[in-house]
């Protein structure tokens, strides 16, 4: 069994030179899709993407990682993991696989959720070109002042604190996270910031679902997470409905966490712009089984916490050119690195992985 410390990396530079180092030792060519901005140490950026399997190939799995850039590095590991230890032998008849690594590279070089523009790339899949006009966030409209308070200010932190505890106060945690988290699309300075447009990530992520999955008529795509869930569990969580809830079940188990319904742990809520449905859109000729495996890392509230300190961080200096310290707990939060949580997240991800070769074979 390969060691989890050749797998995993806590920086952008390193995970991106393991994962090609990945791809050259078993002579797979990856595609580079670079950023047009340097990274935090003036590094190149860049999507990489390799696929192994037949290019007619009617069965589809695709492995995605750092939608949320901080968030990369557990994915990562786990895609590096099932590159050294398969062959495009040993897949399944009929069978290829996309690996894409670090959707949101700039993200993940600057320790950011969010992509160079502060935007969520999971609110970023709005069907923009068709839409009368994008949902409004009262909620969160009214919250904005507090998320970005100048954290220079210590009366105007205190303030902003004591509303968004009376907020909690009144209205509970879970109604916070989804005020915060749940997406909105006024304030580009502001949390869970979806665009008004398609951002760079959203776009290379279109291009490489459209060419690797002209020929397929049934994909499963599995994005990898961080932060929320029991420490070092993988949940799939579904944003789907009705029979395309019905399939994520059937391919991923008890592990499914779908949010649209009651009961659904604190803070897997519903949110808008998600890339489930932007997948689907992207292929609309295929069937689409699209879940994001979110591994836990710790406290919900702690998440919270350190996501508005970097965003009132990023609101009173976005063109810095440093990485603030808050960045770095945000790092050890959504990536703890222990090996014990490195080989869950491995052993996990490589029974996800064969759950839906498996689902996929009985596509038709």
């Amino acid at each position: 069994m390969t060691s989890t410390s050749i797998l995993f990396s806590s920086s952008y530079a390193s995970a991106r030179r393991r994962f090609l180092a990945a791809c050259t030792l078993l002579g797979l060519d990856a595609s580079e899709h670079r950023h047009p901005l340097a990274g935090a140490d003036g590094e190149t950026l860049a999507t990489d993407v390799v696929r192994i399997g037949p290019d007619d190939a009617s069965r589809l799995l695709v492995l995605t990682s750092g939608v949320h850039g901080v968030e990369l590095f557990a994915g990562s590991g786990c895609q590096i993991d099932w590159l050294l230890d398969v062959s495009a032998a040993q897949l399944p008849p009929d069978t290829a696989v996309v690996v894409v690594h670090a959707i949101n590279p700039w993200g993940a070089s600057w320790l950011r959720r969010y992509t160079e523009d502060n935007i969520d790339l999971c609110r970023n899949f709005v069907d923009y070109p068709n839409m009368a006009q994008l949902p409004s966030a009262p909620d969160y409209a009214a919250l904005h002042p507090a998320v970005t308070a100048d954290p220079r200010d210590e009366a105007a932190i205190t303030a902003a604190d004591q509303l968004l505890s009376a907020f909690a106060q009144t209205r509970g945690h879970q109604a916070l996270y989804g005020a915060l988290m749940g997406g909105q699309y006024t304030l580009p300075e502001g949390m869970g910031f979806g665009g008004t447009q398609p951002t760079w990530s959203r776009r290379t992520m279109e291009r490489i679902l459209q060419t690797h999955g002209a020929a397929a008529r049934h994909v499963c795509l599995v994005d990898y997470h961080t932060g929320l869930g029991p420490y070092g569990y993988g949940s799939m969580v579904a944003l789907q409905q009705g029979e395309a809830l019905a399939r994520m079940r059937r391919a991923f188990g008890g592990r499914v966490e779908a949010v649209f319904e009651h009961g659904a742990p604190e803070n897997f809520a519903p949110v808008y712009g998600h890339s489930t449905p932007g997948y689907e859109r992207a292929l609309p000729h295929a069937t689409v089984t699209a879940g994001v495996l979110e591994f836990g890392t710790g406290r919900s509230e702690r998440m919270l916490e350190l996501l508005l300190r970097d965003q009132r961080e990023w609101a009173a200096g976005p063109g810095r050119t440093d990485v603030p310290a808050v960045r770095r707990e945000l790092l050890e939060f959504f990536y703890p690195g222990q090996p014990d949580w490195q080989r869950s997240l491995v052993d996990q991800s490589r029974l996800i992985i064969a759950q839906a070769f498996a689902f996929l074979a009985t596509s038709h």
